[in-house]
């Protein structure tokens, strides 16, 4: 059973979540972060240059278009429509206003810390905005995580999960995020998932 204190110890963990974004955040001018984020890119590097590293970039070039906001919300959409065929209005309505909240929710945090992108690799995409938290990796969290809440399904779940995994690290392989970056945005979408996660109904059914 779910019931509303149960539901409320949800919010402390969430916050603690947004708490550890802004301080990775903090973090990243100072430095503190750039060992790790720069011996990750560097590897990144030497990657690239293997055998079949073409299929990759390839692989990540289509994680970003379908990581969009427009493509989160397109993919969003074809399961809610499914979600409300199957007689849940409520969880299409749930995932629709879930995913679509995270867009100008992830651009308010990247205005607050204004962190410039990775200059260690050729990027292999086009970016504008800032590069902390990633949007991509936060965006990710946020469908297919809300995906795996309304869907208990084993298989569903290890989809959503490869998903989340793959698109975070894909913006690293292109070279347009440091790995702090996605960490923050995959911590970012885990706490907005928590938080929305109050608005769910007392019994989710797959």
């Amino acid at each position: 059973m779910t019931g509303p204190a149960h539901r409320s110890a949800r919010l402390p963990p969430a916050l603690a979540l947004l708490a550890l974004v802004v301080l990775i955040g903090l973090a990243k001018p100072g430095g503190l972060l750039q060992p790790l984020d720069g011996a990750a890119m560097s590897a990144v590097g030497y990657l690239r240059g293997l055998p079949g590293a073409d299929w990759i970039t390839s692989a990540s070039l289509l994680l970003a278009r379908l990581g969009e906001g427009g493509g989160r919300l397109y993919i969003a959409l074809v399961i809610g429509l499914l979600l409300a065929h199957a007689g849940r209005p409520r969880a299409m309505l749930w995932l629709l206003g879930t995913v679509a909240a995270m867009v100008p929710l992830n651009g308010l945090m990247k205005l607050a810390f204004l962190v410039p992108r990775p200059d260690l690799l050729a990027h292999l995409a086009t970016v504008t905005s800032s590069s902390y938290p990633s949007g991509h990796a936060a965006g990710a969290m946020t469908l297919w995580g809300a995906v795996a809440l309304l869907c208990r399904q084993p298989p569903i779940r290890l989809l959503c999960l490869a998903m989340i995994l793959a698109t975070g690290l894909s913006r690293v392989w292109l070279g347009v995020h440091w790995p702090s970056d996605v960490i923050g945005g995959w911590i970012e979408g885990m706490a907005w998932l928590l938080a929305m996660s109050l608005l769910l109904p007392a019994r989710v059914r797959a």
